[in-house]
């Protein structure tokens, strides 16, 4: 669970761990698997410079194979679990805390006990809302609990991670255990208290946990994204999760979603997307959206199934009687005023997606000709149209010439006056991906933005890239053309 500050114990690593069939996982590679190995042994015997290390050590196990000698006996080490002394545990949910009365790792009973109260909470809240339970490890760690380690390893600046010694691949299931490691106080970080920081913690990392019960290979971006949305749906007034939003869909409109980066912070900042989805599909079971649980459900179908993070996004809304690319439109212009669109967005100041480029009419120039962006997958822009003062109109004629509307193309039209609030209007799309439509153009208007949506989905799965499915994008950079005149 990191910092602003902790950027990457990922970069460089080979493509993420995704969901795939395990007939066509990635075979391990040695050189894929010493870049694996350089960058959690940095991670975890240097300082802080990175990411949440829980998808690094998963990179790692599955790229082991690929290493021999002492490479194999330093991963081995890596991949062990933490040596303590005490344990306390708990029977519902089956917790065990793990840790040291002395040296570097020291705890004190008080704070396990703590650690376990709040693992409780988190865990039985996972629980009432309908998720599966993280799955039992056997006698690894020592029982059948799930287990949690409690090391100094806040004097590196990381928060915590899990990992599985017994990761999945086998014959009908997707699932695996996990166990995981938290700081030992939370006391050298300077943002927020160590309650707080332990709270954070232990929602993101014990949703990975969960996670781990239903696809321990899906997307990285959508494992990070969702544990990220999870963390403030069970703690909403820490808030620690608006640190990623600089590097989101609302502050970077024209980035493709679901890519892994393997530095920065773009996959947690993609939270965003999923508290648009949960505010919009309210239904709830234990105090959480179910929508992010049907996703989850969809995308580990089952061992053999060609599902996905972004397939099972799609079908979940297709349920829902809304196809991806309008909600993806409504995304993309929703973005523009966060402080109408989300519940928190004006008292915690989210910022706004940026404008791709706009057009002045005037009374000599009436219309703007072809306006033209490209536009990758799961990304967007949005073009403002204003008037000078010498226009006289009535109406703004906008035509829209967009890629096919099975392609995912989508578009909102928005209408600003200068004594109400913008009001949005979803565009119907020919087969064509054309439009012509007609909006409120009178000296009473401030303005009209065109947002253009790329709601494309389609790849070519299992290559070993940064996408959903390892996929290789097949709707990136697409011509969006917007040309508007001003009539009378």
């Amino acid at each position: 669970m990191p910092l602003t500050a902790l950027i990457a114990v990922m970069a460089g690593l080979t493509a993420p761990a995704v969901a795939q069939p395990p007939a066509t996982a990635a075979r391990a590679s040695a050189p894929a698997a010493a870049r694996a190995l350089a960058r959690v042994t940095d991670a975890v015997d240097g300082p802080a410079d990175a990411q949440d290390v829980t998808l690094a050590l998963r990179d790692l196990r599955r790229h082991r194979a690929g290493l021999a000698g002492a490479d194999r006996r330093q991963a081995d080490r890596l991949l062990s679990r933490p040596r303590t002394g005490r344990v306390r545990c708990s029977t519902a949910p089956a917790v065990c805390v793990h840790w040291s009365a002395s040296g570097a790792d020291r705890a004190t009973r008080a704070y396990a006990g703590r650690v376990l109260r709040v693992a409780g909470h988190v865990l039985g809240t996972y629980a009432a809302a309908g998720y599966r339970a993280p799955l039992p490890d056997g006698a690894r760690g020592g029982s059948n609990a799930l287990d949690i380690y409690l090391q100094d390893i806040g004097r590196q600046g990381y928060y915590g991670w899990c990992d599985s010694d017994a990761p999945a691949g086998g014959t009908g299931s997707l699932g695996a255990p996990a166990y995981c490691v938290f700081d030992n106080n939370y006391r050298e970080f300077p943002v927020h208290t160590p309650l707080e920081n332990l709270q954070v913690t232990a929602a993101h990392e014990l949703f990975h946990a969960v996670q781990f019960a239903y696809d321990y290979n899906e997307d990285a971006w959508f494992m990070e994204a969702t544990a990220t949305w999870a963390e403030d749906e069970v703690y909403t007034d820490v808030n620690d999760n608006l640190q990623y939003l600089p590097q989101s869909p609302l502050a970077q409109p024209g980035r493709s979603m679901d890519q892994f980066l393997q530095t920065g912070f773009r996959q947690y900042g993609d939270w965003i997307f999923f508290r648009y989805l949960t505010e919009r599909f309210p239904a709830a079971e234990g105090g959480l959206p179910t929508l992010v649980r049907s996703i989850w459900e969809r995308a580990s179908a089952g061992t053999g199934s060609s599902e996905y993070s972004m397939r099972a996004v799609r079908e979940v809304l297709a349920a829902q009687g809304t196809p991806l690319p309008a909600v993806w439109a409504g995304f993309v212009a929703a973005n523009r005023r966060p402080w109408l669109t989300y519940a928190e967005g004006a008292a915690n100041r989210y910022p706004s997606a940026r404008l791709a480029g706009g057009v002045k009419l005037t009374a000599a120039h009436r219309r703007s000709g072809p306006v033209t962006t490209t536009v990758d997958h799961l990304a967007g822009a949005t073009l403002r149209f204003t008037r000078a003062a010498d226009l006289a109109a009535r109406t703004l004629r906008v035509q829209l010439t967009l890629p096919k509307a099975a392609l995912g193309s989508g578009a909102v039209v928005t209408v600003k006056t200068t004594s109400g609030r913008p009001v949005s209007t979803p565009v119907k799309l020919a087969a064509d991906g054309t439009a012509t439509v007609a909006e409120p153009f009178g000296s009473d208007v401030s303005w009209v933005e065109v947002s253009l949506a790329n709601a494309g989905t389609r790849y070519r799965c299992w290559h070993g890239t940064d996408w959903s499915c390892q996929g290789r994008p097949l709707d990136d950079n697409r011509s969006f053309t917007v040309a508007v005149r001003a009539r009378r």
